[in-house]
């Protein structure tokens, strides 16, 4: 009777032990998809947050591109109405110079989807001429829409 027992506490202890490491398995990798989530969150920056920055600030700011020359890009702030809505930004500030530099990481999409035309997530910081250099890039031109009308 005694071996019985035993045997049911040690198949009972692995089990325990089995479904407790599942557990912790299952909330750690929750956990590393809830933070590349949160991460990866579209920027909402508007117009007088972004002209008022100093030099050296790390921003992220969504641009709808208008001119891609090799690593420079020039295009129009865009301001979050929703997750997948933004507007053109009014007001000083709304246009957003960048450059690419070789630790800039593009993220949802190719390098190739960098052109005229494009919605991108800039991430990085502003240089002295107030030129952010971009350390990502998240493509969003299938992933969010342009408003028709402005404010």
């Amino acid at each position: 009777m005694r071996d019985r027992e035993r045997r049911y506490d040690r198949s009972v202890l692995k089990w325990s032990i089995s479904l407790l490491f599942l557990a912790v398995v299952v909330v750690w990798g929750v956990g590393g998809v809830l933070e590349r989530a949160w991460r990866m969150q579209t920027a909402n920056t508007s117009a007088f947050a972004f002209a008022t920055m100093t030099p050296g600030t790390q921003t992220k700011a969504v641009v709808q591109l208008d001119q891609v020359a090799g690593e420079k890009l020039k295009g129009i702030l865009l301001e979050r109405e929703s997750d997948t809505l933004y507007r053109v930004a009014i007001g000083n500030g709304s246009t957003v110079a960048a450059i690419l530099t070789a630790e800039t990481s593009v993220v949802m999409g190719r390098p190739q989807d960098i052109a005229a035309g494009a919605i991108v997530q800039l991430a990085g910081a502003l240089d002295q001429h107030r030129v952010l250099r971009a350390k990502q890039v998240v493509i969003l031109t299938d992933y969010v829409r342009l408003a028709e009308s402005a404010r």
